[in-house]
C-alpha cells in the first residue's frame, strides 16, 4: 500500500466520506467492520452515548436538514472538489431531543427501514419468478396440460400490420417505457419535449404493440390498452387475429428474442440502431396456438399486478419515510419515549 495512510476501523462510529459527505455518503460501522481498515478519506466519529444517540445522528445527517448542513461544511467547487473540512464539520451545531427520545426516534426508523428491506427484496423475488417462468412458459419447455400441439415458427410480418395513422392531433399524448409499457405522457416526469405540431404523431390503438424504433433492442415496447398518439420515432404494430397481443408483449421482452431484435437493427453504433417494420417483419419466432398464448399471458399478467402492486408500495413507503425524516428530525412530530418503539 506504500505510503497511504489508512486507519483500523472501529465498531459503532459515525463514518463519512470526506469527498461525497455533501451527497450524503455517511454511515455507522457495525462489527462487521471492525478490524478491517479504511482511507484516511472516511473519518470516524465515537460519539458520547451519554448525549446523543449514534442511530439518530446517522438519520439525521441522512434528512434534509443534515444534507444542507454537509454542504455548508464542505467548502469547494462542484463535484469532487467538494471537500468536506474536518473543522467545518466539527463546529456544525444541531438540535438534540432528549437521549430517551433520540432512541425512540432511530427505533421508528429502524422499523421502517426494515419494512422497505423486506418488501425490497419481495420485489426482488417477484422479478426473479417472473424470469424463471419466462424461460420455461415462452419456449415450451413447461406446457399447460391441456395443450400439445407443436409450437410453430412464424415471420412476425405474417402476424402483425403497421399501423401508420396520423393527423390525429386531439387524441391524448402517450408515450412508451421499457417498465410500465404506454402511459400517458402526463405520468412521465421527463421534461416534454415533443413537437407542438403533432399532425405527423401516429395513432395507437387498444390491444396495439407500440416500440422505439432506435430502443427496441433495449426492450422498449409495450401493449396499449388506451387509445392515443405517439411521437414518430415509434413504431406501431397491430397483431392479426390469430395471436395474442398480450402473450406477444411478453414475448418482446423475453432476452432471446430482444437479442433478434438487435441482430435486426440496422446502424454503425448503438446509439443509431433502429429497427423498422421491414426489418421487424423478417424475424421468425416460435409461438403455441392462440388459446395457449392466452393462458400464458394470463400468469404473466397476475404477476406482472403483483409486481406493480409492490413498487406502487415502495414509492409510498419511501415518501412516507422521508415525511417521517422530515418531522421526527426537526421536532416538529414527537414521539412518547413511554411507549415500548
Amino acid at each position: 500500500m506504500g505510503d497511504k495512510a489508512v486507519f483500523w476501523v472501529q465498531r459503532d462510529c459515525l463514518i463519512l466520506n470526506i469527498v461525497f459527505a455533501w451527497e450524503q455518503a455517511v454511515s455507522r460501522t457495525t462489527a462487521r467492520e471492525e478490524g478491517k481498515i479504511a482511507s484516511h478519506r472516511f473519518p470516524m466519529y465515537k460519539p458520547d452515548s451519554d448525549v446523543v444517540d449514534l442511530d439518530y445522528l446517522t438519520y439525521f445527517f441522512k434528512s434534509t436538514r443534515g444534507k444542507h448542513l454537509l454542504m455548508l461544511a464542505s467548502p469547494g467547487g462542484a463535484g469532487r472538489n467538494k471537500t468536506l473540512g474536518k473543522n467545518e464539520f466539527e463546529d456544525i451545531a444541531i438540535q438534540l431531543p432528549p437521549l430517551a427520545e433520540q432512541k425512540t426516534i432511530a427505533s421508528y426508523l429502524s422499523q421502517w427501514d426494515h419494512g422497505l428491506h423486506l418488501t425490497t427484496e419481495l420485489l426482488a423475488a417477484k422479478k426473479s419468478c417472473r424470469s424463471a417462468l419466462m424461460q420455461y412458459l415462452l419456449t415450451g419447455k413447461k406446457r399447460f396440460p391441456r395443450f400439445s400441439t407443436v409450437w410453430q415458427e412464424v415471420h412476425l410480418g405474417d402476424v402483425f400490420t403497421e399501423r401508420t395513422e396520423n393527423n390525429l392531433p386531439d387524441l391524448p399524448l402517450l408515450s412508451i417505457t421499457g417498465e410500465n409499457g404506454v402511459v400517458l405522457r402526463t405520468q412521465i416526469e421527463r421534461k416534454d419535449s415533443s413537437n407542438k405540431d403533432k399532425s405527423k404523431y401516429l395513432r395507437i390503438c387498444p390491444g396495439d404493440i407500440g416500440y422505439n424504433t432506435m430502443r427496441m433492442w433495449q426492450g422498449v415496447s409495450g401493449l396499449s390498452r388506451m387509445e392515443g398518439i405517439i411521437s414518430p420515432a415509434y413504431t406501431v404494430i397491430t397483431p392479426n387475429p390469430s395471436i395474442d397481443g398480450e402473450f406477444m408483449a411478453v414475448l418482446f421482452k423475453f432476452t432471446p428474442v430482444i437479442h433478434l431484435f438487435r441482430r435486426y437493427s440496422q446502424g454503425l453504433v448503438d446509439d443509431t440502431l433502429n429497427l423498422k417494420f421491414s426489418n421487424f417483419a423478417k424475424i421468425k419466432v416460435n409461438i403455441p396456438k392462440k388459446e395457449e398464448q392466452v393462458a400464458i399471458a394470463a400468469v404473466f399478467r397476475l404477476i406482472d399486478r403483483e409486481i406493480g402492486l409492490l413498487r406502487e408500495q415502495l414509492v409510498a413507503l419511501h415518501e412516507q419515510r422521508k415525511s417521517l425524516l422530515q418531522q421526527l428530525l426537526s421536532g416538529k412530530r414527537r414521539v412518547n419515549t413511554s411507549v415500548a418503539a
